[in-house]
């Protein structure tokens, strides 16, 4: 079973996507913010991670340099969310969400980068 990692400081937003993603057959685990996620994952490395962009403490992309300047989480497949329209030119992530999106959405890039 893959294990998704969502990142986001909103709560009510965590807890929906952590029931929809586990729905699908997926192991969840969760963080308020980027250094907590950079915590967690070096505790216990996800198979993927899904981050809102724009947080406190690090946001997702403080993370997503974190996390790809060290070696055990370099290869982990990044997922952005935000509001932004397009992402930061200097993303190297696995997929861009544009909040509001639809869950189908998110389900499609996990498909894509990790099965159940």
């Amino acid at each position: 079973m893959a294990t998704v990692l969502l990142v986001d400081d909103d709560p009510n937003a965590l807890n929906a996507l952590k029931e929809l993603v586990g729905q699908e057959g997926y192991r969840v685990t969760t963080a308020a913010d980027g250094t907590d996620a950079l915590r967690c994952a070096l505790a216990d490395p996800p198979d993927v991670v899904i981050s809102d962009c724009m947080m406190p403490h690090m946001d997702g992309l403080a993370l997503m340099h974190a996390m790809r300047h060290n070696r055990a989480l370099a290869h982990v497949p990044l997922v952005l969310v935000s509001a932004m329209v397009t992402p930061p030119a200097d993303a190297n992530v696995a997929g861009f969400l544009r909040k509001p999106f639809a869950i189908a959405q998110l389900l499609a890039i996990l498909r894509r980068v990790r099965a159940p």
